[in-house]
């Protein structure tokens, strides 16, 4: 899919936490539910607050653990993979291999000793654009519970990891 290569997406990541990192969420949407929640909200003229910044994927299962990973080692505070309900998934059953990727990771954070909480996941459809609005404020509200130190400290981890956790796909 042109638009969605791995070299994109971390350009992406790049971009976002250029400057001011501690002051964003870096946020995956699905295009077909989550990033399209987003169109709902602003074109309800709902507001969400400015620190997510979003990241749209074909699908929440095209979120590859070594974008968390990277996104991370880069000074994200706080990371959130978006997508559709189970029942609403375009590709069949993807959210399942979302929901395991990230309880995956999940489950390396604590290894590593990263807090988990600093990866949410969230399913929300193309018809909840005030559910998208209020995850945001979420996302927003957990921002605040990260501190600086708590980010150096997992990206210290995260270059002792390197290639080991950005070679692999989780």
């Amino acid at each position: 899919m042109r638009h969605f290569s791995d070299a994109q997406i971390f350009a992406q990541i790049d971009a976002i936490l250029a400057e001011k990192p501690l002051e964003k969420v870096v946020a995956f949407a699905c295009n077909w539910c989550s990033y399209a929640g987003g169109d709902t909200c602003g074109t309800s003229r709902m507001q969400y607050p400015a620190s997510v910044r979003l990241i749209r994927t074909m699908c929440s299962g095209r979120v590859d653990g070594k974008f968390v990973w990277y996104a991370l080692s880069k000074g994200a505070p706080l990371v959130l993979i978006s997508g559709c309900h189970f029942a609403d998934c375009h590709y069949i059953n993807a959210v399942t291999w979302t929901q395991r990727r990230v309880e995956k990771l999940w489950t390396k954070m604590e290894k590593l000793g990263i807090r988990p909480e600093r990866l949410q996941m969230e399913w929300i459809s193309a018809a909840e654009g005030k559910r998208f609005a209020q995850v945001m404020g979420e996302m927003n509200r957990l921002l605040g519970e990260v501190s600086p130190e708590e980010v150096e400290e997992a990206r210290k981890i995260l270059v002792e990891q390197g290639e080991k956790l950005l070679g692999a796909s989780v």
